[in-house]
């Protein structure tokens, strides 16, 4: 079966922050769609352009499925208390609502691990072979590019573009991404090594504090061949 692509429209960060206060005002759906309307139909002329918009939203915030159910509490008491990192929170939602978005962050950061310059043909391309060549992948790709400029992780234009890096000084926002990542990977088991560079995580630079980390109870920690590996609570 085909994989769903779903990010159809691009996502401005005053978009994502307003979806996020009315997730920590505990309205119920219906209550959400309303504001949403309104709030960006002053942005929005065209009724199922609008619409889009609004559902990518509540997917990323509101809507729950197999991944955010686990997030969306952390999610909204972090946003809270600590607004200098929104990006960050933001970004670990967008990852769980969207598998494409998982794809093309896993193509970016690897490739930025080689070069200084990406380019969207690149990307398009690598994601063909791994999705299919699709009208609406096409489409969401520029979206999700244009989403990724808006956000400000990615500076350029004309198909060209470099990282822009953000520092998470914050240990319980690193914990978060962490627990985020293994949720969304669900690969088993990572290496602090995996963990301290995933490239889902490609605009962000942190240090992984293992004490932090230890005292952090969704966390469960082994050993295998002499390497410390992580893994999360059932």
């Amino acid at each position: 079966m085909a994989k769903m692509v779903g990010l159809s429209r691009n996502i401005k960060m005053p978009w994502l922050n307003r979806v996020a206060e009315m997730a920590n005002e505990d309205l119920s759906e219906e209550e959400v769609k309303n504001q949403l309307n309104e709030y960006l139909g002053f942005e929005i002329e065209s009724p199922t352009n609008l619409r889009k918009t609004r559902e990518i939203l509540m997917n990323i915030w509101i809507y729950k499925n197999d991944y955010s159910e686990k997030l969306f509490s952390d999610a909204r008491r972090l946003f809270r208390s600590y607004p200098d990192y929104e990006l960050e929170i933001h970004w670990c939602l967008i990852l769980a609502a969207y598998p494409v978005f998982i794809d093309v962050c896993k193509l970016i950061g690897k490739m930025t691990q080689f070069q200084d310059e990406i380019t969207l043909a690149q990307i398009k391309q690598k994601l063909f072979d791994e999705w299919g060549e699709r009208t609406t992948l096409y489409h969401s790709m520029d979206k999700i590019i244009a989403t990724m400029k808006a956000l400000g992780v990615i500076e350029g234009d004309k198909g060209k573009y470099k990282i822009k890096k953000y520092s998470v000084k914050n240990q319980k926002v690193v914990m978060f991404m962490l627990y985020s990542l293994m949720c969304i990977d669900d690969a088993g088991y990572y290496t602090m090594l995996e963990l301290s560079s995933s490239p889902l995580f490609f605009p962000f630079e942190y240090t992984l504090d293992k004490v932090e980390m230890m005292e952090d109870d969704r966390f469960v920690f082994s050993n295998f061949g002499g390497d410390t590996t992580v893994g999360i609570k059932e």
